[in-house]
């Protein structure tokens, strides 16, 4: 007697099921879930706001939805896993940072209030970064609809610790502009 999967219709139709599976498994709907350790909402000292859900993923007053993965043509605001930064990373970009701006605002002959200014953001900063546990994070990035990848000369992220959410700017065009920030839970 010959067993139904030996013929050579149900073969095929079995391994279109099985290819059509893998095919899924590939695709953005098997995407990263966020990890429910983000969800709620999330405050800076100066009452910044990041709101994170499911399927959502909104600081400040954007509106992104939660896709996981890296986009290629998003057509809203997205929110997806990037990589990851260490804090010995951050600890770099933020010493570049300093040192281009200190340098910038020697050759504009800045006045000595901005001058000040600037050292009182870096030092801020620093403060942020000293709290900072001493690990390897998973990167949130967002991505406009208009933003083609790396075309920007700002880079921006979030990733979590065990209690705080941090936010890192950096713009190569304005090194003063770096910022890191630190989110707490609601």
């Amino acid at each position: 007697m010959r067993s139904g999967l030996q013929s050579p219709w149900r073969l095929r139709a079995l391994r279109g099921v099985l290819i059509g599976w893998a095919c899924l498994a590939g695709s953005a709907a098997w995407a990263d879930p966020i990890h429910p350790r983000w969800i709620g909402v999330w405050y800076t000292e100066t009452k910044q706001r990041l709101g994170v859900s499911e399927s959502q993923f909104n600081p400040g007053t954007d509106k992104c939805k939660w896709v996981g993965t890296r986009p290629t043509k998003p057509s809203s605001c997205v929110a997806f896993y990037d990589g990851s930064v260490s804090k010995a990373q951050v600890t770099g970009q933020l010493q570049q940072a300093e040192k281009a701006a200190l340098e910038l605002a020697q050759k504009q002959s800045l006045p000595a209030a901005d001058l000040q200014s600037i050292k009182d953001d870096f030092k801020r900063n620093r403060q942020v970064l000293d709290k900072m546990p001493p690990n390897v994070f998973r990167v949130i990035k967002t991505m406009l609809p208009d933003e083609p990848a790396g075309a920007s000369p700002c880079v921006d992220f979030f990733f979590i610790d065990q209690h705080q959410v941090y936010s890192v700017m950096a713009c190569d065009a304005a090194p003063d502009a770096f910022s890191i920030k630190a989110y707490k839970k609601d």
